[in-house]
């Protein structure tokens, strides 16, 4: 056992989902995965675990966070994909306090609209009367899908990985996504079965699913009607981070309101990637 091959997954929060189906699908490696949060933690012991690793399995989106890490001595690099889905989850944006994400009730997961009617000064019994099948649409909430599905059917395969097939099934039971970048297990267990075929290896029959690590992490909603509009079920329920109480629409936006108030108004700000999409819910509410 001391003798066989090993490998190194190095990703952001789905590193140990994509260790784990890596692993679960290959008998004949050793896989171990190590977030960046893990690595920094101690790089000095990781560093000098680089060199029994035959390959490395990393994501070019978080190498930056990676500084020094002594990568260069694995000889094998296989780039991994930074999985995101915005089709479920249109309305999640990032929100930032001196630069940090700003917590809430769903973790660092906050809502476009919420914030715009907050922003207009709008009370949360007003903010609750937005989240309605029109204003989404005019929003441009409803139509997500196809394009979604085609950047991450292109991007994948500029890495050599082929998800045309398993995409058609995975939003078959549900949605496949807990938010814009946390994917379900069985995406990530696919995603690894690439993986290996583009190594020339054969993933595992009837491989065990690993347990949905993700599942603890912050839960955004698949809002009702963009459910319906996507074919699967939808509920306004979040959750926050290590926890499973359901939070209600009402319960999430007063949290959310109470998160900004706590804040000097002026230094919160939309992460560059959703000011436009800020600006625009502004203009609508």
């Amino acid at each position: 056992m001391s003798f066989m091959e090993q490998w190194l997954v190095i990703s952001n929060c789905q590193t140990f989902g994509l260790a784990n189906c890596l692993q679960a699908q290959a008998d004949d490696v050793l896989v171990t995965g190590v977030d960046t949060l893990l690595f920094n933690s101690d790089p000095e012991r990781f560093n000098s675990e680089m060199e029994r690793y035959s390959k490395l399995f990393i994501a070019d989106g978080v190498k930056a966070e990676l500084a020094s890490a002594r990568i260069d001595r694995i000889a094998d690099h296989i780039a991994l994909p930074m999985f995101t889905c915005r089709a479920f989850h249109p309305d999640l944006v990032y929100l930032l306090h001196d630069g940090r994400p700003v917590g809430g009730p769903a973790g660092d997961y906050h809502s476009a609209i919420a914030y715009a009617c907050f922003l207009k000064k709008m009370s949360v019994a007003d903010t609750i009367q937005r989240f309605t099948g029109s204003f989404l649409e005019r929003c441009g909430y409803m139509g997500m899908w196809l394009p979604e599905r085609d950047r991450l059917i292109g991007e994948l395969a500029g890495l050599g990985l082929d998800i045309s097939l398993p995409i058609r099934s995975w939003g078959r039971q549900g949605a496949f996504m807990y938010s814009i970048n946390h994917p379900r297990i069985h995406v990530l267990h696919d995603i690894a079965a690439e993986l290996l075929r583009a190594l020339n290896k054969k993933p595992f029959a009837n491989a065990i699913v690993p347990h949905d690590n993700l599942a603890a992490g912050a839960g955004f909603a698949v809002y009702p009607e963009i459910g319906e509009a996507l074919g699967v079920p939808g509920s306004y329920t979040f959750k926050n981070v290590g926890s499973y109480r359901p939070l209600d629409l009402a319960s999430f936006l007063t949290g959310c309101f109470e998160s900004y108030e706590r804040l000097a108004a002026g230094s919160i700000e939309p992460h560059p990637l959703f000011q436009r999409q800020i600006d625009h819910i502004c203009e609508l509410v």
